[in-house]
């Protein structure tokens, strides 16, 4: 029997969306004295917005995790699926050298 959650669009729309959660929950912590622009053109200036996401996709090992345990293993593998998205963003900014 299919669980509901068990679908790869569950997984890879929570592993998109779990990170930037993260990141609001950052930008609400430390800089909601800035627009939420302001705060994004201050992680672009200082280069640091890719490794801030980078980080905010920690979140995705405890989500691939949970659904692991509760043996939805599509939704799993649409985390995972996120993940690398992530991850080839990260390194194609890398090679290329832009500043994002």
């Amino acid at each position: 029997m299919q669980r509901k959650a068990d679908k790869l669009w569950v997984g890879l729309t929570l592993g998109i969306l779990l990170p930037f959660l993260v990141m609001f929950i950052i930008y609400l912590s430390s800089y909601a004295y800035l627009t939420v622009p302001d705060f994004l053109r201050k992680m672009a200036f200082q280069a640091i917005f890719l490794k801030l996401l980078s980080l905010c996709a920690i979140i995705n090992l405890g989500t691939f995790f949970f659904f692991y345990q509760t043996k939805n293993d599509k939704a799993a593998r649409g985390v995972i699926l996120a993940t690398l998205i992530f991850a080839i963003i990260v390194m194609i900014n890398q090679l290329f050298g832009a500043q994002i």
